[in-house]
């Protein structure tokens, strides 16, 4: 189940309450799902498995023609704050450069991403791109906060190693830049550290060999 009761989670959601309120009351005879939106990045992390959180929201936004262009949309989404879990004070900002076209993902995330929140007025929906496709899409930057989140998320059972190696394969197909840096991302090994359980061996194994 998504952890959607934490402080951060639950700045998240007002983000988009925000926007909510925002349509509602500059647009006439909207319909429902008006917007929706795609969660990526820190916070889809976050959302799955409950680890570290974001000061920005990496997210695709889909809305209706009417509500075009979307950088339009992305003006209106404001800044929240919130207390965290250890009750410091925090910002949480929309990062309005996230772009889903430059990054590896597979061609089906949406219909593969599970509805998670609908807001107030049903005028936006947000979607939790599912963990194995956050994971391959951390294949593009792949530095080393991207390994741990891959790691995090196999840890954590959310995929299988099969699922991963297939997903990243099919995203390779689609990847709008640097192939060749994407399959070397899928080959290469990472050492384990001292006290780091990193992937198990097999999944060592996997990503060693050459891509099938």
């Amino acid at each position: 189940m998504p952890y959607i009761q934490t402080p951060f989670s639950q700045a998240i959601f007002k983000m988009f309450e925000n926007l909510d309120f925002y349509l509602e009351r500059n647009y006439n005879n909207l319909p429902n799902e008006a917007v929706k939106v795609y969660l990526f990045g820190g916070c889809a992390i976050h959302l799955h498995i409950g680890s570290r959180a974001s000061n920005d929201i990496d997210a695709e936004l889909e809305p209706i023609q009417k509500l075009k262009p979307v950088k339009l949309l992305e003006s209106a989404i404001k800044a929240v704050d919130f207390n965290d879990e250890e009750g410091d004070y925090c910002i949480l900002d929309f990062d309005g450069n996230f772009n889903p076209t430059i990054t590896p993902i597979h061609p089906d995330y949406k219909e593969r991403s599970s509805l998670l929140h609908t807001t107030k007025s049903q005028l936006v929906s947000l979607y939790l791109v599912s963990a194995v496709d956050i994971a391959v899409s951390k294949l593009g930057r792949f530095v080393s906060i991207d390994q741990e989140d891959i790691i995090s998320l196999f840890q954590n059972k959310m995929f299988t190693i099969e699922d991963f190696m297939e997903t990243a394969e099919e995203a390779k197909k689609y990847y709008g830049v640097a192939t060749d840096k994407l399959e070397f991302n899928l080959t290469a090994p990472r050492p384990k550290r001292n006290g780091d359980s990193c992937f198990n061996e097999t999944c060592l194994e996997v990503r060693a060999s050459p891509p099938r």
